[in-house]
């Protein structure tokens, strides 16, 4: 008795003859990847201009004022309406901008650690400003304390500082043959 093949179980089809490729109007094949660049995907990067235009516009066709967070008030008792749902997309919009920019205290160390470090990342030794720095601080806020003091670096450098002390100094000299 030889083996015998059971049918497909489930959600499967076979396929009873060669599959020929879909021409359809988004696909334009190595073609469209070597005459341009691919959009980004996602929301588009919101400014401080922008949000502060949205809020203006929203006070003055609402007829309010601002609270001291720099947003117009809850609208109480209007669930569910537009000026509800409108409010939410501001307020959501205002704290997703206020959690990627650093606090003015945080700015201030940044500066002053950056001036100390004449402007150069001390991992990779090249230029750096406040916006792409990130502050590596012996506070252990991020669960990764150690003893060299405070510094200003790279997000990839600060990335690869995290990525060696958890892994040791080992582990370094072992990366370090395969380089």
């Amino acid at each position: 008795m030889g083996i015998q093949s059971r049918p497909p179980q489930g959600n499967h089809r076979q396929r009873t003859e060669p599959s020929v490729p879909k021409i359809g109007a988004g696909d334009r094949g190595p073609e469209r990847s070597r005459l341009a660049p691919r959009s980004r995907r996602g929301r588009p990067r919101l400014t401080d201009e922008e949000l502060r235009a949205r809020i203006i516009a929203y006070c003055k066709r609402h007829g309010v004022g601002l609270n001291d967070l720099g947003l117009p008030p809850f609208p109480a008792g209007q669930r569910e309406t537009d000026q509800h749902r409108e409010w939410m997309a501001l307020y959501k919009a205002h704290r997703r901008l206020s959690e990627r920019r650093p606090s003015t205290a945080d700015l201030d160390r940044l500066r002053e650690l950056l001036t100390q470090q004449q402007g150069r990342c001390p991992v990779c030794r090249k230029a750096l400003d406040v916006a792409e720095s990130r502050l590596d601080d012996a506070d252990a806020i991020d669960g990764n304390p150690h003893d060299a003091g405070a510094a200003v670096l790279h997000a990839p450098c600060r990335q690869l500082v995290d990525l060696v002390r958890s892994l040791g100094g080992e582990a370094v000299d072992r990366a370090k043959d395969r380089v």
